[in-house]
């Protein structure tokens, strides 16, 4: 069998978009496990009934971005209606429900998947907000960071090469 330097690019670059990749799902793993952990917390403080099964719940959703938080969110605000049948404890929710986002948002996502991907909290950021707007809400911010990776090795082994004298 020949050996072709094309096969040994390709391959070298497959190989580290599938390390990049792994990369990302496991810090996704990793961001879901914080959600449901703060879920957790912020329900229990505001006396939620089934605080932890609902924190259980996030951690196992929100590996699939927005999805998990949105059915966590609809799942503890119907659980409030039912159970206080007040509209303190539903707002409480919802608090604690931009809480856990922000710090997502702000703080946990960049700062993991930085540091898992090789990428940093800006670039983060600005994917996923590019991704949700040029490739469409939930299907843009779920590829976003893998892309934006996947760039990242081609950009190094290409254009930003250091060039050989």
């Amino acid at each position: 069998m020949r050996d072709s330097k094309f096969k040994d690019e390709l391959v070298f670059v497959i190989g580290a978009i599938n390390g990049y990749l792994v990369a990302f799902f496991r810090g996704q793993v990793l961001v879901a496990i914080c959600d449901g952990v703060l879920y957790t917390i912020g329900f229990l403080i505001i006396g939620l009934p089934y605080a932890v099964l609902i924190g259980v719940m996030a951690t196992c959703l929100t590996i699939i971005p927005f999805l998990g938080a949105i059915t966590t969110c609809v799942t503890a605000l119907v659980i409030a209606l039912v159970a206080f049948g007040d509209w303190q404890h539903p707002l409480l929710v919802v608090a604690v429900f931009g809480v856990v986002q922000a710090l997502e948002g702000t703080l946990i996502q960049p700062k993991i998947m930085g540091e898992r991907v090789g990428l940093h909290p800006v670039t983060i950021i600005i994917a996923l907000m590019v991704g949700t707007t040029l490739l469409g809400g939930i299907l843009g911010g779920i590829l976003a960071i893998p892309l934006t990776a996947a760039l990242r090795v081609i950009m190094f082994r290409y254009v930003w090469k250091k060039r050989e004298i």
